[in-house]
């Protein structure tokens, strides 16, 4: 009986840290737009006016559109991935990984002479995004610290 009652509260303190660890990764679902005055760019891409981020967060799965708008121009970046830390081919081009962090997404991605490792979090509230990213390849290695805010729907 002292054993069933020790493996019961084990397991369901197990559980229990399991549903934390859980309910502390954020959806960071919406629509994001570049604030150049809060970021912190070592590295901005010439002509770079604006950036726009659209994510779509269910469960594990994320996926993000990478707008940067040069004037007029906008150049897009799309891609998916499952964050269960498993490494997978991203795009055709390389692999990555996306792996749940207490209150936030880390994102690793490599090809053959580059890598790009991106934490993304909420900033000072839920109305604020941070993409910290530390980028090692040409042309230059750079740690950027990109914050968007909340683009509101009417």
């Amino acid at each position: 009986m002292k054993n069933r009652l020790k493996a019961f509260w084990t397991l369901l303190g197990l559980s229990i840290l399991q549903l934390q660890s859980f309910a502390q990764t954020p959806n960071f679902s919406g629509t994001w737009v570049l604030n150049l005055a809060k970021s912190q760019l070592e590295h901005k891409p010439d002509g770079l006016t604006s950036s726009v981020f659209v994510i779509k967060q269910e469960g594990d799965k994320f996926r993000l559109t990478r707008y940067h708008i040069f004037g007029d121009k906008k150049k897009k970046i799309s891609f998916k991935m499952t964050a269960d830390g498993k490494t997978r081919p991203v795009k055709i081009l390389f692999k990555g990984k996306l792996e749940n962090k207490e209150n936030s997404l880390l994102a690793t991605i490599w090809g053959k002479n580059f890598s790009n490792i991106v934490n993304y979090k909420n900033g000072a509230n839920q109305h604020e995004f941070i993409a910290d990213e530390v980028f090692t390849g040409l042309p230059q290695n750079h740690h950027n610290i990109w914050v968007f805010d909340r683009e509101l729907q009417d």
